[in-house]
C-alpha cells in the first residue's frame, strides 16, 4: 500500500514512521524543510492537563503523553539524537494562571505527582519566583523536550526505515477520480497512490478547498521568545499568563501569543512586549538575561479547538490529520497511531467520535 502524506512537520514525519513500520509505503511531501512551520516554532510541552480529566481531549492526551518515554528512547537509538526530554514538572503560579485551579482535579491520578505549594513552599521550590507568589500547584507529570531536535529525529526515523522524504516539494491539489484519492499533484508531476494524508496544519483547508470541500482550520500567530540563560535561573517549567521552558541546551523559552493575524509572518512589539512583561512578573531576575532570538508560528486552529483526525466524508482514501492547535508536539505519538490504524484498514485505538472532520465539514453534493 502506497501512502501519500502531504505535509512534513511533527504529525505528517510521525506518522510516516508509523506507517512504514505497518509496512506501508510511504512518500511525505513538505513544501519547505520537514518541521519548518509550527512544530518547530513551537515550545515542546508534553502538558495533557486539561479542565478535566473526563473530557474526549484529556484522554487523548493523556494517552499520547504514556507513550511519550518509549517514544524518545526509540527515537534516540535509532537516530542518535538527543531530543533533550526533561521531567521536572511544572509550576502554575496561582491565582495569575487558570491552570492552577484546573490541574487539582487530576490529583487523583499518581502518575502526575500534583501537589499544592503554600507560601514559603513556592520559593524554596523554585527560588527565582517573585517573592509575590504565595500559592502555587506543581505537577510532576508535565515534561517538555526539544521540539526541534525531536521534528528532525522522526524525519531521519522515517528515512531509515524508507519513507520518501521529498523536502522542497509543494503539492498543489490533491486529485480524486471515482469518489476516491488518487494522487496528489507538485510541480506539475502527478504522483499516484492508494492513499492520501493531508498533514498539511494550518494550509489544509486550502488544500481542501481545491476539491470543493470546506475544512474549517484557520492559522493562529504564535509568537515565541529565546533568552540566553547560562547560569539557569530557574529549573522547572513556570506556566502563568505565559509559560517559561528551561532548556537543557541553555536556553530559556518566554511564550506564546495566540492571534489572528491570518498568514502574516511577523514579530511585533507589541507581541513581544506583552510576554517579557508577563515572564518579568513571574520571575524578576529575566529582566537581565539577554535575548537570544524571536520568531513566530503558525497553529492550526479548529473551530472547537480540538484536532482533526480521521477519514473525510465521502472520499474514500483521504484521510485529514490537522487542527493540533498548541498541542501538535503532545499528540503527535498517539495521532500517528490512530491514523495508521484508520489507514491500513484497522479500528481506531481510542473512542474518537469528537474528533472525526465530519463533525463541521461541508462536503460538496454529487
Amino acid at each position: 500500500m502506497r501512502v501519500l502524506v502531504v505535509g512534513g512537520g511533527i504529525i505528517g514525519c510521525a506518522t510516516a514512521l508509523e506507517l512504514a513500520r505497518a509496512g506501508c509505503r510511504v512518500t511525505v511531501f513538505e513544501r519547505a524543510t520537514p518541521g519548518a512551520e509550527a512544530s518547530s516554532a513551537a515550545a515542546g510541552l508534553l502538558v495533557p492537563i486539561d479542565e478535566s480529566p473526563e473530557t474526549s481531549f484529556a484522554r487523548l492526551a493523556l494517552a499520547s503523553w504514556r507513550l511519550y518515554p518509549d517514544v524518545v528512547r526509540d527515537l534516540e537509538a535509532r537516530t542518535g539524537i538527543d531530543v533533550e526530554y526533561v521531567t521536572r514538572g511544572t509550576i502554575y503560579p496561582a491565582p495569575a494562571s487558570r491552570k492552577a485551579r484546573d490541574v487539582s482535579q487530576w490529583a487523583d491520578l499518581a502518575e502526575f505527582g500534583v501537589e499544592t505549594l503554600e507560601d514559603g513552599e513556592v520559593q524554596r521550590r523554585e527560588p527565582a519566583l517573585s517573592p509575590t507568589i504565595r500559592h502555587a500547584v506543581f505537577v510532576k507529570g508535565d515534561h517538555w523536550l526539544n521540539n526541534q531536535r525531536l521534528v528532525l529525529a522522526y524525519a531521519q526515523a522515517a528515512a531509515s526505515s524508507g519513507v520518501e522524504l521529498r523536502g522542497g516539494d509543494n503539492v498543489s491539489r490533491v486529485i480524486v477520480e471515482g469518489g476516491r484519492a488518487r494522487a496528489v499533484v507538485t510541480e506539475g508531476e502527478r504522483i499516484d497512490g492508494d492513499a492520501v494524508l493531508l498533514a498539511a496544519g494550518a494550509w489544509s483547508g486550502e488544500l481542501m478547498a481545491g476539491l470543493g470541500a470546506r475544512l474549517r482550520i484557520e492559522p493562529r500567530r504564535g509568537q515565541m521568545i529565546a533568552l540566553a540563560h547560562v547560569p539557569p535561573v530557574i529549573t522547572h517549567c513556570v506556566h502563568g499568563e505565559v509559560y517559561l521552558i528551561p532548556r537543557p541546551s541553555g536556553e530559556l523559552l518566554i511564550g506564546a501569543t495566540v492571534e489572528r493575524a491570518g498568514f502574516q509572518r511577523a514579530v511585533t512589539a507589541e507581541g513581544i512586549s506583552s510576554l517579557l512583561q508577563s515572564a518579568i512578573e513571574l520571575v524578576p531576575a529575566l529582566r537581565d538575561l539577554p535575548i537570544a532570538r524571536t520568531w513566530c508560528g503558525f497553529r492550526p486552529w479548529a473551530p472547537d479547538s480540538l484536532p482533526v483526525l480521521g477519514p473525510w466524508p465521502g472520499i474514500d482514501g483521504l484521510f485529514i490529520a490537522t487542527g493540533h492547535f498548541r498541542n501538535g508536539i503532545l499528540l503527535a505519538p498517539i495521532t500517528a497511531r490512530l491514523m495508521t490504524d484508520w489507514i491500513t484498514g484497522g479500528a481506531p485505538s481510542l473512542e474518537v467520535k469528537d474528533f472525526l472532520p465530519d463533525r463541521f465539514v461541508v462536503t460538496p453534493k454529487r
